[in-house]
């Protein structure tokens, strides 16, 4: 077992590696294009950054066949295209089907109440999906149009402003979104205590010697009331609800989950577009408590506590999840 001393160490190496390549970017498949630029003829492969285009290097329906994603951790990264549409995703946080209010008590599908307290993930490295399920990486903006610090998108339940996901990018018409939910590696091994918001100590997402955290949940459970199986379980042992979720990733390998929107997205060649994006807590809550095979599992020094567990099962779950899902 590593001394925290020696994580941290690792992180501070692994940061600078990272900053040396700051401003340079990450091409999907060797910076090839169209439905699959990764094979010979130009076809199959659903990892391509254009559209459909049947020579290697191609552009196609994505229209811009070496869009690449940041390499770095820059705090002002390159813009990987330099002109597009507005895409709006505005998050709302919902539980059995209806709003999931933060700050105040909403009753679960299991009878138990259920207060939200603090609720934040990260959001990098976006996409739109293709057709053919290639995946058109865009940008993440600001409301000034410019890429967010570090190409990152911070969702924080205290600020409202914060639940509109933008996206700049090329028109057409796609099968959903694809993002990693939580940080990127080069982010993650970057240094807190050097960086800006959203990637600052302040953000509440610093792991110590263990980079960031992707998720933060944490609220407060009551059982069901009398009548509605409480008496039957006083000590909330059968309960579906955990009080908190602490999904993460290391130091020394790459565990930021990529998860997909599915459904219709039309984007117009002009203006802006938008879709509500629900975070489905059901999921989440499910995964968190879900019997799943921790096998490999590498704790952070340190005492590992049940939120750590909780998002470590969620996070090996996800596959088998869906998370989000676009709203009417």
């Amino acid at each position: 077992m590593k001394s925290p001393g020696s994580f941290r160490l690792f992180g501070l190496l692994l940061g600078a590696a990272a900053a040396c390549g700051g401003g340079s970017n990450q091409p999907i498949e060797s910076g090839t294009g169209g439905a699959g630029g990764s094979e010979p003829d130009g076809s199959g492969g659903a990892s391509s950054a254009g559209g459909a285009a049947a020579q290697p290097g191609a552009g196609g329906a994505g229209g811009q066949a070496e869009a690449t994603w940041p390499t770095g951790c820059a705090e002002q990264p390159a813009s990987i295209r330099t002109e597009g549409t507005l895409v709006e995703l505005a998050f709302e946080l919902v539980l059995g089907g209806e709003p999931f209010l933060f700050g105040e008590p909403n009753v679960a599908p299991d009878g138990s109440t259920v207060t939200p307290l603090n609720v934040r993930f990260y959001v990098s490295h976006a996409a739109l999906i293709g057709a053919d399920g290639d995946l058109v990486p865009v940008d993440i903006v600001g409301p000034d149009g410019a890429p967010t610090p570090y190409g990152v998108h911070f969702y924080n339940a205290e600020d409202p402003g914060s639940a509109a996901l933008r996206l700049r990018a090329p028109a057409g018409s796609y099968e959903g979104v694809s993002f990693i939910w939580g940080l990127h590696q080069t982010c993650n091994v970057s240094r807190p205590e050097a960086n800006v918001a959203p990637l600052s100590e302040a953000s509440q997402m610093t792991w110590p010697h263990t980079g960031y955290l992707f998720l933060r949940y944490e609220g407060s459970v009551a059982p069901p009331a009398e009548g509605e199986g409480g008496s039957d379980d006083p000590d909330g042992e059968t309960a579906t609800v955990p009080p908190a979720v602490h999904m993460g990733g290391n130091l020394f390998e790459d565990l930021a989950p990529r998860v997909e929107v599915r459904g219709a997205l039309s984007v117009p060649a002009s203006g802006s577009t938008g879709k509500v994006v629900r975070i489905v807590m059901d999921e989440v809550f499910g995964g968190a408590t879900a019997d799943v095979d921790m096998t490999g599992f590498v704790p952070p020094p340190g005492p590992v506590g049940d939120e750590l567990l909780a998002g470590e099962r969620l996070r090996r779950g996800l596959p088998d999840l869906t998370v989000f899902t676009f709203g009417p």
